[in-house]
């Protein structure tokens, strides 16, 4: 079974994802739900990663990132033999450009 790497942005979004639906929509109920939903379905995608589909960029370069639908939210990742890596949690409201996803290449170094 691989390991799963929560990447710090990605980090980031799954604790802004719980402190928003937590404290500002106050309803914390939601909030853990989500947060369990998420870190179940990374934990199903390092028992199998090929579940997410190809998520193809031009402008990523050398990485093979996929993304994995849970719920409102879409998990972007990559794996290799030994751990799912996961990149940026984000709604899928939200306009995938206002992330920069090209500074994936560069958080990697």
């Amino acid at each position: 079974m691989r390991e799963a790497v929560y990447r710090p942005r990605a980090a980031f979004d799954l604790e802004s994802i719980v402190i928003y639906m937590g404290e500002v929509c106050r309803n914390p109920v939601a909030a853990r739900q989500t947060y369990e939903s998420i870190k179940a379905a990374v934990a199903d995608l390092c028992g199998m990663p090929t579940l997410g589909r190809p998520f193809v960029d031009e402008t990523l370069g050398r990485r093979p990132f996929r993304s994995w639908l849970v719920g409102n939210y879409r998990v972007f990742y990559t794996f290799d033999d030994e751990a799912v890596t996961v990149w940026r949690v984000i709604h899928t409201r939200r306009d995938i450009d206002d992330f920069a996803l090209i500074d994936w290449e560069e958080d990697s170094e």
